[in-house]
């Protein structure tokens, strides 16, 4: 609500300005004064030359009140180089937008309107256009080779490591399920058809290949410190796009077609919190914690393709642990997805039947080939 009203006052504020400019003009008509254009046209210069300075001060001063809430420096190593990118081109971008701006504004208040002055007719100049069509060229090629070796160097697919963490990640409206294979590191299939896929296993695993029995759920993506990822994206209904904004990692999530990213996160969520607490913004108390920000700062996982009403609601938190040795300890308090059957007519508790356990929250499923838990628990 005060969004619309800030908008409205703002509208009303310009509209009674224009109004009144125009009053100004009918009543000089009115007394036959005319209108003094070359009067008018200087005071345009003026104003276009203050609002120009003005602009620029107000972005410096938004820089530097903005900079330090800035998203922190790059959790993955790619990363960094991605980082470095964008301030290459920011650098360039950032000439280019003065030159240009303050050169336009500046000529509106030189070369104003007056009887004094004529105009030169100026057909054109060689040497200029060859000046500024070769050093854009030039810089343009620069950049676009050097985002082009950055983007090999990430995809490159025959460099990765063979031994890196795999993680499968399914998006839809409105979570994120997030699947890891068991002690054995390796994923139990998954039959893409009708029987099934079912609304208990959305995913369609096949429960007859062992690889699934110890797979699970969980509630966070977990990761380790100096350990490859290569992150296995899907989507279940509408395009989705899974961001981790602290590793520079962005992938779109597009049902029926197989995405993926390979990265490698440099620094854990501790340490990312011991840098954060040696910058100033970051050691101000947090009004809804109470606490300083860098105390409950986590990395994050989030959608960025608007994919319903709940899009902003998209959100799992992620993990960076210190070791393999960490890893394991965390992988071992997790429930497999299926658990194996006893005798038939002996199913006294959950751990009767295959059914899942899902760790997720905002996932429960359960293998085709059983019943749930808790009709079993029933029974």
């Amino acid at each position: 609500m005060l969004a619309f009203v800030t908008f409205a006052l703002i509208v009303l504020f310009f509209t009674v300005l224009v109004l009144i400019g125009k009053t100004n003009e009918l009543s000089e008509d009115i007394a036959g004064k005319g209108m003094n254009y070359d009067a008018k046209s200087k005071w345009n210069g003026y104003m276009l030359l203050g609002f120009v300075i003005a602009f620029f001060i107000s972005i410096v001063y938004q820089v530097k009140l903005l900079a330090p809430i800035m998203i922190p420096k790059s959790a993955s190593y790619h990363g960094e180089k991605t980082d470095n990118l964008f301030y290459v081109t920011l650098f360039f971008m950032t000439i280019v937008f003065i030159l240009t701006q303050f050169a336009l504004f500046y000529f509106a208040y030189r070369y104003n309107q007056s009887k004094n002055k004529k105009a030169y007719f100026y057909s054109h100049n060689n040497k200029l256009e060859v000046i500024w069509t070769v050093i854009p060229a030039i810089v343009l090629a620069v950049l676009v080779v050097m985002g082009m070796r950055v983007w090999f160097q990430i995809f490159d697919v025959e460099s990765r490591d063979k031994n890196a963490l795999v993680v499968e990640v399914t998006a839809k409206q409105f979570q994120w399920m997030a699947r890891y294979p068991g002690a054995d590191g390796k994923f139990g299939h998954r039959i893409l058809d009708t029987a099934h896929i079912t609304p208990t296993n959305e995913l369609g695993i096949d429960w007859t290949d062992p690889n699934s029995h110890d797979d699970f759920w969980s509630d966070k993506l977990v990761f380790i410190k100096g350990k490859p990822v290569l992150v296995k994206l899907g989507a279940l209904d509408v395009i989705h796009s899974f961001y981790l904004p602290h590793f520079r990692v962005k992938m779109d999530c597009v049902p029926g077609i197989p995405t993926q990213f390979y990265f490698t996160p440099k620094y854990t969520t501790e340490e990312m919190r011991d840098y954060l607490k040696t910058l100033p913004w970051w050691n101000t108390i947090n009004p809804e914690t109470g606490e300083p920000r860098w105390k409950t700062f986590k990395y994050e996982l989030a959608c960025t393709e608007i994919c319903g009403r709940s899009h902003y609601g998209m959100q799992k938190e992620v993990v960076v642990v210190k070791d393999q040795a960490e890893y394991d300890e965390w992988m071992k308090k997790q429930s497999p997805i299926y658990v194996a059957p006893k005798a038939e007519g002996t199913a006294t508790d959950s751990t009767a039947a295959p059914a899942t356990a899902a760790t997720d929250s905002t996932s429960k499923e359960t293998a085709k080939t059983g019943k749930p838990v808790a009709e079993l628990v029933k029974k």
